[in-house]
């Protein structure tokens, strides 16, 4: 095969995530294939980027996502990125662009970067290393953090939102999901004046479970966490509340509400 003919087969590989060629081409690398400018800054819209985010772009490329975080929307930005010539090329443009001050681009391995200081983090990779990265960002990002990715899912995590996008080239698929915290367990709660004992499972932003109130045991329904808000009905009543550390609080129709986790 030619070296022309292999590039263009690894840059089918890149914009279609084709699972066949994929296989051939297999690990975690990722061509490089530059995210178009409106489609970044749609990707940090998505996301509702404002001056106090810290925007990590894992696998940054030219540096142009974390680029236009710092310009367009005043946040700090961080590039992950394994090409260290890719790495120069954004510090110099970063410079150019008088945002250098407010922009970090690391040479390094995606899977091992710390992300704990991120509040948003932006995603041109494939599906395949979206689903490996994808416990190391529920592990570490905090809840109300959220994760845009450029055409590319991440499995049986359902996206808090899909926006389609069209470039001057083609039609782009962003996903959006906000970290959920982490619920799931038993809680020892007051409905108003009433003992509870609520169980929780929880899968990504979605729960279930029971409510043990006044003798009876009620399903636990229409239950979602987005970032810190936990909501849910249980019987006639629908609980809307906060999640801090091993308390939430909120509101159960008239009533307040309090949970204190006991495991």
């Amino acid at each position: 095969m030619s070296r022309r003919a292999t590039l263009l087969t690894l840059l089918l590989v890149a914009l279609a995530g084709c699972a066949e060629l994929r296989a051939r081409y297999a690990g975690p690398d990722v061509v490089f294939i530059a995210t178009p400018e409106d489609i970044s800054g749609a990707m940090l819209r998505l996301a509702t980027v404002e001056a106090r985010d810290v925007v990590f772009d894992l696998g940054s490329g030219d540096g142009r996502v974390v680029i236009a975080a710092a310009r367009d929307f005043g946040a700090r930005g961080v590039g992950v990125e394994i090409d260290t010539a890719l790495v120069e090329a954004s510090r110099t443009a970063a410079a150019a662009a008088g945002v250098d001050a407010r922009t970090t681009f690391l040479r390094q391995d995606l899977f091992v970067t710390d992300l704990r200081p991120a509040s948003v983090v932006t995603l041109y990779l494939r599906d395949d290393v979206n689903l490996r990265l994808r416990p190391h960002l529920l592990r570490e990002l905090a809840p109300g953090s959220r994760v845009v990715s450029h055409d590319f899912d991440m499995g049986d995590w359902v996206p808090d939102r899909v926006q389609r996008v069209r470039s001057a080239l083609r039609d782009h698929r962003l996903y959006l999901w906000v970290i959920p915290a982490e619920v799931a367990g038993i809680w020892r709660t007051r409905v108003g004046e009433r003992e509870a004992l609520l169980n929780l499972t929880q899968r990504y932003q979605t729960l279930g479970g029971t409510l043990s109130l006044d003798g009876r045991e009620l399903l636990v329904t229409e239950g979602r966490v987005s970032g810190d808000r936990v909501r849910f009905a249980a019987g006639p009543l629908v609980f809307d509340g906060r999640a801090r550390d091993a308390v939430i609080e909120g509101r159960a129709g008239e009533m307040g509400w309090v949970s204190h986790r006991v495991r």
